[in-house]
């Protein structure tokens, strides 16, 4: 073979080696590439693109016998994708076009990954490892719990792994917070910030508030036009409004505050609102008869009403049900006392905003002679506490 043949196939083999590696390791031209090594076996995995809204699958592949797999995604700007498949648990990664993640599949049971990538990447991995280690934690609690109930000691037993839940659920919170603080301006703080540890929010959004708003100006003065960015602002300005509402309501609400005037229809074609009490002590009870902790109730508002009805007490019965036929079957097997009124619209009555209820029922309004609020309350202990005191001492304010 001459020197040029052999130079020729040298370069053939070389460009075919290139063109291989750009293949499995590089991304597309204008693209991000995700690569995944996983342990062979007869499964698919799926690959969703995440947005506030939705996660919707893109694309799959097979692991079959060939262990690694790669995508080819377009990501003009930072944009979260989603691996998962039924035996592991699945990974979210961040990435931008001439980004290249690679995964491994490990042994560990609480996190089966190797992450390599870019930083706004692995700030992500790094919190989504800490939350699946603390899950796999409270999951062995689970297993213990199940594994002890006929054990003699099982109350203590139970106690102590409430104990732990509680410990572990604090841990991360604080782990959250502190990570959030630490990346204000990372797309993966506003995962963590919307996150559940199991079942339980991690941040308040009334409570915790001044952390959505700091990330919020961190993210905007950083990535102003990121999709991602702008809907947490909308977040955050949603959240802003409903605080803002809520203080206005918890004012408008306080006691010696005027009840907030309605009418609403009776059974027989009349209405009725606070002003036609005007000069008698009111109770407005709030409830539904499609609402089982509203049933449980009925019976102590007509002892509530035999009990303070000679003192000058009123009830208005106020239902959120939508059929009027259920309503009134209620009302008379139950035998609630009162005026009652419903508009039949339900959760939909503009009687569940004028008083800020939220469809948490039973609830109670206690109006004194002079239409002015004494309490609002949820809670009928509480109520009563607050109707023997009113009473005995008739207060002038």
């Amino acid at each position: 073979m001459s020197l040029r043949n052999t130079i020729y196939i040298l370069l053939l083999i070389l460009a075919a080696t290139l063109l291989s590696r750009c293949n499995s390791r590089s991304p597309a031209a204008g693209k991000a590439l995700i690569i995944a090594d996983y342990d062979p076996f007869e499964e698919m995995v799926f690959l969703s693109r995440v947005t506030a809204a939705r996660v919707d699958i893109i694309d799959s592949a097979a692991i079959g016998d060939g262990s690694r797999i790669s995508f080819n995604v377009n990501a003009p700007d930072y944009r979260v994708y989603r691996l998962a498949h039924k035996e592991l648990y699945p990974l979210m990664v961040i990435v931008e076009n001439g980004d290249t993640v690679r995964i491994r599949q490990t042994d560990d049971p609480a996190w089966p990954y190797q992450v390599e990538g870019p930083d706004e990447c692995m700030l992500l991995v790094e919190y989504l490892e800490r939350l699946n280690r603390d899950h796999y934690k409270v999951d062995s609690l689970a297993a213990v719990f199940h594994a002890s109930q006929g054990h003699p000691e099982f109350l203590a037993i139970r106690d102590h792994l409430n104990a732990e839940f509680i410990r572990l659920h604090e841990a991360h919170r604080a782990y959250a917070r502190e990570f959030i603080s630490r990346h204000p301006s990372s797309l993966a703080s506003i995962i963590v910030i919307n996150s559940f540890f199991k079942e339980f929010a991690l941040f308040n959004q009334e409570d915790d508030f001044s952390d959505y708003e700091m990330l919020d100006r961190s993210l905007m003065a950083r990535l102003p036009e990121n999709q991602y960015v702008l809907d947490f602002h909308n977040q955050v300005e949603n959240i802003r409004a409903a605080n803002e509402y809520e203080l206005e309501a918890r004012m408008r609400l306080s006691p010696g505050r005027l009840v907030p005037d309605f009418k609403l229809p009776t059974g027989d074609g009349r209405e009725a609102g606070p002003k036609d009490f005007e000069g008698k002590s009111l109770l407005i009870y709030f409830w539904a008869a499609v609402d089982a902790p509203s049933r449980q109730a009925n019976p102590i508002i007509r002892k509530a009403q035999e009990a303070f009805g000679r003192y000058g007490l009123e009830v208005l019965s106020i239902s959120f049900d939508k059929d009027l036929t259920v309503w009134q079957a209620a009302i008379n097997l139950d035998s609630i006392p009162g005026t009652h009124v419903t508009d039949l619209k339900g959760a939909g009555s503009p009687v569940q905003k004028l008083f800020n209820l939220k469809m948490r029922l039973p609830a109670y309004l206690l109006v004194d002679t002079k239409g002015r609020i004494v309490t609002l309350s949820r809670d009928f202990d509480k109520l009563k506490e607050v109707l023997v005191d009113y009473y005995s001492s008739r207060p002038e304010y």
